[in-house]
């Protein structure tokens, strides 16, 4: 079936991701405290201008004596502050759908020029969407999904001599919009170091490559130079760095964070993600070696990253589909199967020639549709307000009440809550009055300080140990009055047991609890 001229296969393919994450991600992709505190930063920032401080907590055990913190999601986060200005979460969550519905019919449109059949196409975004979509949370790293995978095509159609070395120059303000929205512009800036230093080897050994001289090698030099000079355009200056180092050099983290940790075989993610693994090895396995380029081995990088730190894994997929897209073409099982099933792969059948806005008006419409439903309050399914959702069975809702009606007012220094890991930006977000024991900005803590917390919640502590730990803090960082807890944790179970707290209210989830008097 061919599509009528004024719609393109990219807006066909926008739509049907985009409806599949509206509906399966309405709850899932609120999975992750980030998105509480990420959007309270941004509200102070546009009130405020930019912080140089932490506004959150009472511990700030990393930097106690300036409670240095800089939010270096900056821009991400002043967008989502937006969005929820709008629409409340419901347009935060629109947004992320559109950029990975935006990122993934990018890559399918890549996929479809080869001649493969749309329902190749389709089961390969599939797998893709299920391969990557543990990180598919509603947060400012989204936007590195997209950029890795715009960053990779580009390299690419470079690679394969469709525009000169010099238009790779358009990468600079691309990252200097990036480094502001997400650290993850390390890992842009990092593939093309990666890419630059292949293209020249490959050219020195007489392999296929987009440099043919001195001066090009020159021209990487000073692209190399421009891409990684965009790390120092922002607010914050040199701190942006050091938050990223504090981050990716903490080695503890990886021991207590899921995403910080190595690639788990026995996890939800592992089996779509071994998947498309050997889908592009497979690929990469059927080009002659001498056609190879140096653009088709980059998600090997990403691959070996993953292994090391789960949470690479959706940028090996998104790097791996612009490389399969690539390689695909140039193998043996192209070949065979445009001989043996021309209905299934034909690379011989030519594009229809479609106006720009063929691939537009489509996704547009849906999404400022939904926008105008969402502001209106106008509850309707999947697109309208509302649909978004906190799980009470993962998030403390059903105590929210009682958590906001002790909220202290504005200059109350009986403001400090003693909480867990994850319930601290649920806090900032919901009842902002009072200043949180911890929250998931592990830069702001430390691994050491973050393994003490987890240990001392954990089993294998005593109760004896446990109460003398949470003593010490008091000690340290002054007496708090309030406490959310898990139900049926060590903590939950020392604040049962104390004489001079109470409980205000009890779920299935989560406990409140105050100090008597």
């Amino acid at each position: 079936m061919t599509l009528p001229r004024w719609i393109a296969p990219g807006a066909i393919a926008f739509l049907a991701v985009w409806l599949m994450l509206m509906v399966a991600g309405h709850v899932r992709m609120f999975s992750d405290p980030g998105t509480f505190w990420h959007t309270r930063t941004g509200d102070i920032i546009l009130a405020e201008g930019f912080i140089r401080t932490d506004p959150y907590t009472f511990t700030c055990p990393a930097y106690p004596e300036s409670r240095w913190w800089v939010p270096y999601q900056w821009l991400g986060e002043v967008g989502m502050s937006c969005a929820h200005r709008v629409g409340g979460f419901d347009a935060e969550l629109l947004g992320a759908v559109s950029i990975i519905a935006i990122t993934f019919a990018f890559l399918a449109v890549r996929l479809l020029r080869t001649g493969l059949h749309p329902a190749a196409v389709g089961t390969l975004i599939a797998l893709s969407l299920a391969a990557a979509g543990s990180h598919f949370h509603v947060r400012p790293h989204l936007v590195t999904t997209m950029g890795m995978a715009f960053t990779a095509a580009f390299l690419t159609d470079c690679d394969a001599g469709r525009f000169r070395l010099s238009r790779l120059f358009w990468l600079v303000p691309f990252f200097v919009i990036w480094v502001n929205i997400h650290g993850g512009y390390l890992g842009g800036f990092g593939t093309v170091v990666i890419a630059a230093t292949g293209w020249v080897v490959f050219w020195l050994l007489g392999r296929p490559s987009p440099v043919q001289s001195w001066r090009d090698v020159g021209l990487l030099a000073l692209l190399v130079f421009g891409c990684g000079a965009a790390a120092f355009v922002n607010p914050y200056g040199t701190d942006m760095l050091k938050v990223w180092r504090v981050i990716m050099g903490e080695p503890i983290l990886r021991q207590i964070i899921k995403e910080h940790s190595a690639f788990d075989i026995r996890a939800e993610y592992a089996m779509p993600l071994m998947c498309f693994a050997a889908v592009y090895l497979f690929v990469l396995a059927g080009a002659k070696w001498r056609e190879v380029r140096v653009s088709w081995l980059l998600p090997l990088v990403w691959l070996l990253q993953t292994l090391d730190r789960s949470r690479h894994g959706t940028l090996f997929v998104v790097v791996g589909l612009v490389a399969i897209a690539e390689i695909w073409p140039h193998t043996r099982w192209a070949v065979r199967l445009a001989k043996t099933r021309p209905d299934f792969y034909d690379p011989s059948t030519p594009a229809v020639s479609r106006p720009w806005w063929a691939s537009v008006w489509l996704p547009a419409l849906v999404v400022l549709l939904s926008l105008g439903l969402q502001a209106g309050g106008v509850r309707v399914p999947v697109f309208g307000a509302g649909w978004a959702e906190h799980d009470p069975e993962e998030w403390p809702v059903d105590v929210l009440d009682a958590i906001k009606a002790n909220e202290p007012k504005p200059g109350d220094l009986h403001n400090k809550v003693f909480n867990d890991y994850v319930d601290g930006a649920f806090i900032i977000y919901h009842a902002p009055g009072y200043k949180v024991f911890v929250d998931d900005r592990c830069e702001v803590f430390g691994g050491a300080w973050l393994f003490d917390l987890v240990k001392v919640g954990s089993r294998e502590t005593s109760p004896k140990a446990r109460a003398a730990a949470i003593a010490r803090w008091q000690e340290t960082y002054g007496r708090f009055d309030f406490a959310l807890t898990r139900i049926k944790t060590p903590f939950e179970e020392y604040f049962k047991s104390a004489p001079e707290w109470e409980c205000v209210k009890r779920t299935d989830t989560a406990a409140f609890y105050r100090r008597k008097n």
